[in-house]
This record gives C-alpha cells, structure tokens and sequence, in this order.
C-alpha cells in the first residue's frame, strides 16, 4: 500500500543492467591504465599522453558513478520496503518519528529527511502533519461507521486501524466495520494460514536460494582459478630459465624484459577478474545465509501462539538487525518491528479481516437487512447494511 511496488520492481531491473554497464566501464578503464603504467615504468609522461589514456579515465569515471548510483538506489529500495512493512503493520492512523527512531536505531532527524525523500520517488499514500509535538506521519485511510462490539455504539473510524469508543472506552480492534454494504472487523490474523512457515516467507525465496547457491559456486570456482592462475605466471615472471626458454622457442619476444612486461600485463588483468569474482561468490553467499536465517525466523514464527515474537526468543545474535535485512530484502513478510513500551518486538500478521462476523469469524452471507443474525454463533449484528445519508 505505501510502497510503488510497480516503478520498485522496474528499478531493480535497471539497477542490475546499470551495475553490469558500470562495472564491466570501470573494470576496463581501470585495467587499461594500470596496464599502461605498468608497461611504461617510470616514464608517466608517455602513459598520460597516449592516445587510450582519457577515454579509460572517463570509463573509470563513468563505471564508478553507475556503481555507487546503483548501490545508494539498492539501499533507498531496501529501506522504503522496510518503512512500508512498518506503516502497513500499523493498528493505528499516525505514527511519530521518534517510534521510527527506535525501530531503525538512528534519530528522528534522519528517519525525517529519509522520508521526505523516499516519498518523492519509492513511496506514497501518507502526508506529513503537524500538531502540539511536533512533525508526524499521517497513514492512509478513509473515515467510515463502526459499531462497537462492547456497547454497539456507531462511532466514526479509521478504516484500517484500531481505536478507542468514546462512550464504553472500549478498543474497538474487533469492532464490525459499516461500510459499503458490509461489515467488517479489523484483527491479527489467527487462521491456520498463519501457522505455515510459508506465510511469513517471500513466495520466490527457494528459487532465489537455488540460484544464488549455483552462483556462488561457479564464481567461487572462478576465483581459485584466477589465484592459481596468478600464482603461475608470478612464478614464471621471476623464472629466468623459462624467459630464456621462450625467447629461444620464439614463441615471446626478444628480451626478458619485454617478456616479463607481458606477464604482468596478464597478471593485472587476472587480478581485475579476481577481484570481480571473488566479491560476487562472497555476496552470494551472504544471501544464502540471510535466507537461510529468515527461513529459520519464519519457522520460529509460526509456531508463536502470539500476534508478536520478541527478538529475545528467536536465539540468534544481532536479531534486530537481521530480521531488519530479511524485511528490506523482502524475505520475509506479513511482519514488521515495532517499538512497544521500552522495548522492540516483531509484530506478526496484523491485517485486515473482512466480511466477519466479529464474534465468531464466520463469514457474513446474504445480509439484506440493517439487523443480521449470524447462523452460527446466534449474535444479532446491529447496522450490517446501512443507508448512506444524501
């Protein structure tokens, strides 16, 4: 809801063109000068005036900037989803920036001007509002009647959060909405759903393990061949019977200077490849890792007999900033942490429940008058269908 999920999805793509675009410009600007001023040593004027020397100047310039746009666009995506998983988890209309604070472990300032700035691009649906504290953050909704459970009185309401009767001071969280023909109830999910594992887990996460995990295995490879590569050839190029021997085969040039300039042309460029590969197979297996851990929080979710879980429970070190990762890189979902009282939590599967009866669950079918009796329970419901004054 508070997340452009469309225009999100279209960046990711554009993202990972951009970071292949700005690393293979930079690996290639980079390497072209280093080549150089290895192959000239010590004659720096000669590197600065060739002819390859300002266009690879401007491909390391331009891979470099693609590279650190990509990566600060990742991390703008990754947060925008983790303030969405917060806003969307709300039971109540308003939250402050000093919730958010605690939530992300930063000041309020800097939650501030991150939203501003998410707003513009990654995300919608909530203002900024002001009262007698200061600078808030308002949630989407709409105003609609409910009918208390506790005294039955209509009050007006919020339709996606929680509240509080004026008249009984009862929260109206299982309250029955009137709206549109229907009643609803607004409470934390305690169907059988969400006692899977699956519920609280990206839809795509073991497609995602799987390649990942081949990933991390053809670059990891890829990497101790390079270093057995380099190896090699930093042998050969203090070798001084092997020089010899290809200059007398013919097959290098003339000196064992020129020939050793060679080798470590190659060895700069294995390096460049090594440090390509080796980073890839270590981020790969860092997300392997981060899946495995939201699978095994997710199963330690389901089992909870409670809407939340405190990090204390779950066993791991750095709970809060792990659950934290799983969320921006949308392992896990259906939970958001939150600030309750002094301490954090993690609050699970709060949604909205509709056409229910709010004192039984059972669907609500074929209601044609104000009053409905549900079939089941027996309770009468008050202002089921209501007529919209004009």
């Amino acid at each position: 809801m508070y997340v452009r999920n469309r225009l999100i999805v279209f960046l990711k793509i554009k993202n990972a063109v951009l970071l292949f675009l700005g690393l293979f410009f930079a690996f290639i600007g980079a390497a072209d000068i280093i080549s150089m001023v290895l192959y000239y040593l010590g004659d720096m004027e000669t590197v600065i005036n060739a002819v390859s020397f300002p266009g690879s100047i401007v491909c390391l310039f331009v891979g470099a900037a693609t590279v650190l746009y990509v990566i600060l666009s990742s991390i703008a995506i990754k947060k925008a989803v983790f303030y969405g998983s917060c806003f969307e988890n709300s039971l109540y209309d308003s939250i402050s920036f000093s919730e958010l604070s605690g939530i992300m472990g930063y000041s309020s300032l800097r939650v501030r001007r991150e939203l501003h700035l998410l707003r513009r691009i990654y995300m919608c649906r909530f203002v900024f509002s002001f009262n007698d504290n200061g600078e808030y953050i308002e949630l989407y909704s709409k105003k609609i009647s409910c009918s208390c459970r506790s005294c039955g009185a209509v009050i007006e309401k919020k339709e996606y959060f929680a509240g509080v009767c004026p008249y009984c001071k009862n929260s109206d969280i299982f309250a029955s909405v009137i709206t549109d023909n229907r009643a609803y109830s607004i409470s934390s999910d305690t169907s059988a759903e969400r006692s899977k594992k699956s519920y609280y887990l990206k839809r795509s996460l073991p497609f995602s393990m799987t390649v990942f995990l081949i990933l991390s295995v053809i670059f990891m490879s890829a990497a101790f061949i390079m270093i057995f590569i380099i190896i090699d050839f930093s042998v050969k190029y203090f070798n001084t019977e092997y020089l010899t021997e290809l200059i007398m085969s013919g097959e290098g040039y003339s000196t064992i200077e020129l020939n050793q300039s060679k080798i470590l042309n190659n060895i700069v460029w294995f390096i460049f490849f090594e440090l390509v590969f080796l980073p890839i197979a270590i981020i790969c297996f860092r997300k392997i890792i981060l899946i495995s851990r939201s699978i095994y929080i997710a199963g330690n979710f389901s089992h909870s007999q409670k809407p939340y879980v405190y990090f204390s429970s779950l066993g791991l070190r750095k709970a809060p900033s792990l659950v934290r990762r799983s969320i921006q890189s949308g392992y896990l979902k259906n939970c958001a942490i939150e600030k309750h009282i002094k301490s954090m939590r993690i609050s699970l599967a709060k949604k909205i429940v509709r056409d229910r009866c709010p004192y039984c669950a059972a669907s609500i079918v074929g209601a044609a008058n104000e009053d409905y009796i549900c079939p089941y329970c027996k309770n009468r419901l008050i202002n089921v269908i209501a007529k919209k004054q004009v």
